[in-house]
């Protein structure tokens, strides 16, 4: 269980938010565009944030279009989330928006992730390039019934450095709308974590509780995303305003 990462989706907004989740011992942060309202700009600024503060920045973005990947990875998302994949062809288009030749057709301009060509990592194109493939991991969401039919053959593809399981929405959409502990949920991830595996891709999934956490820990899981920074933040608070109100009921 040590070995598996733990992040969480960041929600709340704000400089200050990302620079207090650096001191709470992440490995990584997945800036929600998809859910959270952030436009391009305040991400490259929570980006920098979390660089600063030694936390990995992820990004979660709204759809497949080529701006959308191209964009987040050029302000130095360090990994796509991507939401609603529903077929293998989607994420053959993914994987060529997101990387360079000879795994896709990224397109390529000098950006702030390497001083703007300036750098000396990113003098050679070539290297450049390989050494971008391999810092910014794609990693499809599963979430969808369509997903999970073909998720052996999305692992599969080169290009692809991981799942991303959501079992909110997966659950929904096979019908058994939030029944975590529902035995056709279980299969399923059972059989999204065994393609990852198997494929020797990194196998993520979102838990809202520590119950849940470490169970997926226990079971295999490569990451854990713990819940969103707003829950958290709610959860803590309300903790404290019941301890509160419970000594002084006792005084």
């Amino acid at each position: 269980m040590s070995k598996t990462s733990f992040g969480t989706f960041f929600e709340l907004g704000g400089r200050g938010a990302m620079e207090a989740l650096c001191h709470a011992r992440l490995d990584y942060v997945i800036i929600d565009t998809e859910h959270g309202c952030f436009s391009e700009e305040t991400v490259a600024d929570l980006i920098v944030a979390a660089e600063n503060g030694g936390l990995l920045p992820y990004a979660r973005i709204g759809d497949i279009r080529r701006p959308n990947v191209l964009r987040m990875l050029d302000i130095g998302a360090r990994g796509l989330i991507v939401p609603n994949i529903r077929s293998v062809d989607q994420v053959r288009e993914l994987i060529d928006y997101a990387k360079f030749p000879p795994l896709g057709r990224r397109g390529y301009c000098p950006n702030r992730c390497s001083g703007w060509g300036t750098d000396a990592w990113a003098g050679d194109a070539a290297a450049y390039m390989a050494e971008c493939n391999q810092r910014c991991k794609l990693i499809p969401q599963c979430e969808t019934q369509e997903a999970l039919e073909h998720i052996e053959e999305i692992a599969a593809l080169t290009g692809v450095d991981g799942i991303f399981v959501g079992p909110c929405d997966l659950s929904i959409d096979l019908g058994i709308p939030l029944q975590f502990d529902n035995p056709l949920l279980l299969s399923a991830i059972e059989r999204i974590l065994n393609a990852c595996h198997d494929a020797g891709k990194e196998a993520y999934i979102f838990a809202g509780n520590m119950h849940d956490a470490r169970r997926w820990a226990a079971c295999g899981f490569d990451s854990v995303t713990y819940s969103l920074d707003a829950s958290v933040f709610i959860q803590a608070f309300r903790s404290l305003s019941d301890a509160f109100r419970a000594q002084g009921e006792t005084t």
